[in-house]
């Protein structure tokens, strides 16, 4: 009886062992998703710009979602960059104007309704994620990965809406572009009440929207909108598959302020409120 007890320990010991090896060792990547560039109509930015941003904020990785180009959708995913460039993944993508963003895909969508699109970026091995939640004014589609739970110009839309917000923002650029910056670091609860409650229903990822364009008078240089808002994921290498498999899984967290004074992650721990690092 002694012998076989220690023959199934040793079993069972080969067996966790064997488990761990072929667990890969996860690490964390810091990155930006939502960005625009030149191919968009709103943004003259350009990649090298946007590298450049990237590396001083010390992001490594950065999701393209140019709203398709008039007349040649395909513009930008075909001529954008993909892969590592000096040290930071490029991954490509789209914003669409019924709020859906594709991400990681290679073509550009052919459907029309936002169900139809949604069906179309999987088909292609991409995620869809609602941009602009707050526009959504029907929610009767299904099968997105995500949303975002945060989108800077969603912060400057709500915060211009307040009388004389306007001046007060041109005169702390002047003198003190971080205050400015951090105005917008509030939670958007009309972003977080429907997170939680879709997540009511089944899990629903949450990430934070840079909406890099770098045109709005000057305030928003790509470093400071590519470093506002962070996705940070875990996954156990800097590859577009792992990138994307880690935030459909949600191995992932959000941050945003210049202080990283709000952070949550990517599922909410408890839907009635998400939880702060």
């Amino acid at each position: 009886m002694r012998a076989s007890s220690s023959r199934s320990g040793a079993v069972l010991l080969a067996a966790v062992l064997a488990a761990c090896q072929s667990t890969p060792e996860l690490h964390e990547y810091k990155g930006a998703i939502h960005v625009h560039s030149l191919y968009s109509h709103d943004s003259e930015g350009t990649y090298e710009e946007i590298l450049a941003a990237a590396k001083r904020v010390g992001l490594d990785f950065v999701i393209m979602t140019d709203h398709p180009p008039s007349g040649d959708p395909g513009l930008s995913l075909r001529e954008g960059w993909r892969g590592i460039h000096d040290g930071v993944l490029f991954i490509q993508g789209a914003e669409h104007s019924d709020q859906i963003l594709a991400l990681g895909i290679d073509e550009p969508l052919s459907a029309k309704s936002r169900q139809g699109k949604i069906d179309e970026i999987h088909a292609q091995g991409g995620l869809a994620f609602i941009a602009h939640g707050e526009e959504v004014e029907s929610w009767d589609f299904e099968g997105f990965d995500g949303m975002e739970i945060f989108n800077t110009h969603v912060a400057l839309k709500l915060l211009g809406e307040e009388p004389g917000f306007w001046v007060r923002a041109l005169s702390l650029a002047a003198q003190d572009p971080d205050a400015l910056w951090d105005l917008f670091a509030e939670p958007q609860e009309v972003l977080l009440d429907r997170w939680r409650l879709l997540n009511e229903e089944r899990p629903v990822v949450g990430i934070g929207g840079n909406d890099a364009h770098q045109n709005t008078y000057g305030l928003d240089p790509y470093w400071r909108s590519l470093g506002f808002v962070n996705t940070w994921v875990r996954a156990p290498e800097l590859t577009q598959e792992a990138i994307l498999d880690a935030l459909r899984e949600g191995r992932s967290r959000v941050s945003v302020g210049v202080d990283r004074r709000l952070g949550w992650p990517s599922l909410p721990s408890d839907p009635a409120a998400p939880a702060r690092p």
